[in-house]
């Protein structure tokens, strides 16, 4: 068994996805303590508020990466290097122009900064402010571009160059915006840097993707009847995408604008934290993509598939989210020091409840878009971030604090959830009884939820054990779950 589970292609991908998203970010996270102390909290929520704008203008990309992924796909499925050709080139076109959009927003928010004093402290601000955002740009197109260029590794199932390309760049990025930091302490120089490099990288995938591709040359190219046929199944995609961008990075906006750059520096630390937790999460089983797509109209596969991987996946999440939670606290206070540790504490556990409902989007989201459903998910993911997005309104307006914010978060997250599993049982017709099979999906979740809310270790230990033992009991040992889809 676990000689098959070596030498199985879904199981060597979810490692090197998982390599990808853990040590990516480690790399990072390891350095935030310095870069607080060399940079300053204001300084520093700059940076995180730059990195949050790129972010949002990446919302622009037109879903032109799951495009891509899909027609790739499916075109090597059919050995038609055509039709790559015209995806990759379609799509790395408009990914120039839009970039060019991309400045231009950038432009239009730095007038507003200069102007207006808007998201800043203090006016002797503007400067580094303005000058780091259009730094960004070049940031948002090497970012835009190289999602398009890493699901040509994807559609091969081979993820390998994904995290090498990935775990390289941040590596190099850190290591010399350290030196930067503790050299002249200036966050224009540190993103300076990092512009060139992500520039240069991206000419370094550009030219290993030939290894998988080597008849294909980049040239500028648009054609309507091609732009169409990418976008017409992108855009719904797309708005999904751009729903949960704006959602889930509009609550740092708020943050910004109502209580400063540098409680913002606290809460995105935490914020970016969870947000890699839930694409690991992700990543292991970001290999079904292609499976998926590739036997979109075999339904009875699809319904295996789908139990399988959700099942699996929700209790290895939950169960990791559990320990993780519980040493959150010891872990957090000795690596960001006891001052700055009680600037998080309350975000950490919030988060984590959070995390517990929310890691219930990752499979939905891969069966939906891969199996032709992706109006229907559309439709439901606009449900889930429309109340997210008024939750966290209601907290910011009612509550007027980041503890507020998150709360409204949380408790919309249960419903939407609900809303979203409800859809899914219906649609692959997992239970007679919906309504009952959704609520004791979330039992596991809500039991973990116990370990962030509760300081006792006593009480906290008592979850632990009972969020993973109820885990087990639901989603492998009940239904009888095979984990054979995890070792093909």
């Amino acid at each position: 068994m676990i000689k098959r589970i070596l030498k199985s292609k879904n199981s060597q991908n979810s490692f090197w996805n998982i390599v990808e998203v853990l040590v990516s970010p480690l790399i990072l996270f390891v350095s935030i303590p310095f870069f607080l102390q060399q940079l300053g909290t204001e300084e520093y929520g700059i940076w995180m508020f730059v990195n949050t704008i790129v972010v949002l203008l990446q919302s622009l990309n037109l879903g032109l990466n799951t495009s891509t992924y899909k027609h790739v796909s499916s075109a090597i499925a059919s050995n038609e290097n055509k039709q790559i050709t015209q995806t990759l080139t379609t799509n790395l076109s408009l990914t120039i122009l839009i970039s060019v959009v991309g400045f231009i927003s950038i432009g239009i928010l730095a007038g507003l900064i200069h102007w207006f004093d808007l998201f800043i402290d203090f006016p002797s601000q503007k400067p580094t402010i303005i000058a780091c955002l259009f730094l960004g740009g070049f940031v948002l197109f090497s970012k835009l571009t190289e999602q398009i260029l890493y699901t040509v590794y994807r559609a091969f199932e081979d993820f390998k160059y994904v995290t090498l390309l990935t775990l390289g760049s941040k590596l190099v990025i850190v290591l010399g915006s350290i030196i930067i930091a503790f050299f002249t302490k200036s966050i224009v120089l540190i993103l300076f840097y990092n512009a060139i490099i992500s520039l240069l990288f991206l000419s370094i995938n550009y030219r290993l993707m030939k290894r998988f591709i080597p008849f294909y040359r980049f040239h500028f190219q648009l054609s309507k009847a091609a732009i169409q046929f990418e976008v017409s199944y992108s855009f719904f995609v797309w708005v999904q995408s751009s729903a949960v961008v704006l959602t889930y990075q509009g609550d740092r906006i708020l943050v910004s604008s109502g209580f400063g750059l540098e409680t913002l520096s606290y809460y995105t630390i935490v914020a970016t934290i969870f947000n890699h937790i839930h694409m690991a999460f992700a990543a292991m089983t970001g290999w079904v993509f292609p499976q998926i797509a590739k036997n979109q109209h075999d339904s009875s596969y699809l319904t295996q598939l789908y139990r399988n991987t959700r099942n699996v996946s929700a209790f290895i999440a939950i169960s990791l989210l559990a320990i993780f939670t519980f040493i959150a606290e010891p872990l957090f206070n000795g690596w960001l020091g006891s001052t700055n540790f009680q600037q998080i504490a309350t975000y950490l556990n919030l988060f984590a409840m959070f995390e517990f409902i929310f890691i219930f989007t990752i499979m939905p989201n891969f069966f939906l878009n891969g199996s032709g459903y992706e109006k229907l998910n559309l439709k439901i993911t606009l449900v889930y971030t429309v109340l997210n997005f008024v939750g966290m309104l209601v907290g910011y307006f009612v509550l007027n604090s980041v503890t507020g914010i998150l709360l409204g978060l949380f408790v919309t997250t249960i419903i939407g959830m609900f809303i979203l599993h409800y859809k899914m049982d219906q649609l692959f017709q997992l239970s007679q009884k919906a309504v009952y099979a959704t609520i004791t999906l979330f039992v596991p979740s809500l039991l973990g939820c116990g370990i962030a809310y509760f300081d006792l270790w006593v009480v906290k230990t008592l979850f632990l054990v009972a969020t993973i033992v109820s885990a087990y009991v639901l989603f492998i040992k009940k239904p009888k779950t095979s984990f054979n889809a995890f070792i093909q």
